[in-house]
């Protein structure tokens, strides 16, 4: 035999053929393991981003619809007048058929509160001589703890709180802030931000229906 032509892998070699094969096998995952956690940030900040809208949504239709009065105002803070120690706000709406607009003691009201325990926005309605559309519902259990009475949702990339409620003197106008968060109760940073992301939005809305009977 002649030993000219015999071939065999070295130690060299054999050490960078597993190196190219591992660090090709590392680009795979690694852009696997990305694309995977982009996708899950996508569908989780669609969901919350989906909940907050609703929920504003929600408040702008019925908000629209308010009556008001010089002795009551037609948005209010809850249990409030006043923003001190309130969790949500009021608004109230004729729900009389037909409706009487001139008698605003007939009026029911919609209640819009966050409960921060469990991260719930609800809205609850009470009739006072008509028929409420819904009674309790759930808009969503996203929503960061915190209530923040009488002040506009600052544009920083993590507000304090999770709902924020500003509402004008005349109580015809009220500026809504919400954050929302896929794991509320978890703290947001930037480690954690691709797996639990965080969504803000927020809505001004006038009261169409006001008057000063």
């Amino acid at each position: 035999m002649n030993r000219n032509s015999t071939r065999s892998i070295t130690l060299l070699e054999l050490i960078v053929s597993i190196v190219t094969v591992s660090a090709m096998i590392l680009t795979i995952y690694g852009i696997y393991t990305y694309s995977h956690s982009q996708v899950i940030n996508a569908e989780r900040r669609t969901k919350v981003q989906n909940e907050l809208g609703y929920s504003l949504e929600h408040m702008t239709k019925y908000v629209q619809q308010s009556n008001g009065s010089l002795s009551r105002k037609a948005i209010q803070y809850y249990p409030g007048p006043l923003a001190a120690g309130a969790t949500g706000f009021r608004t109230y709406i004729d729900l009389r058929n037909p409706q009487t607009p001139s008698d605003p003691a007939d009026d029911g009201w919609i209640d819009y509160i966050l409960t921060s325990a469990t991260n719930t926005l609800t809205a609850t309605c009470t009739a006072n001589g008509g028929t409420c559309p819904f009674t309790t519902e759930n808009l969503t259990n996203k929503i960061i703890s915190g209530i923040a009475g009488d002040t506009i949702m600052p544009d920083t990339d993590n507000p304090s709180s999770g709902f924020y409620i500003d509402i004008d003197d005349l109580g015809n106008i009220v500026e809504v802030g919400l954050v929302g968060r896929y794991k509320p109760a978890e703290t947001y940073t930037v480690a954690t931000r691709l797996a639990n992301p965080q969504v803000k939005m927020k809505a001004k809305i006038l009261c169409n229906n006001a008057s000063t009977n």
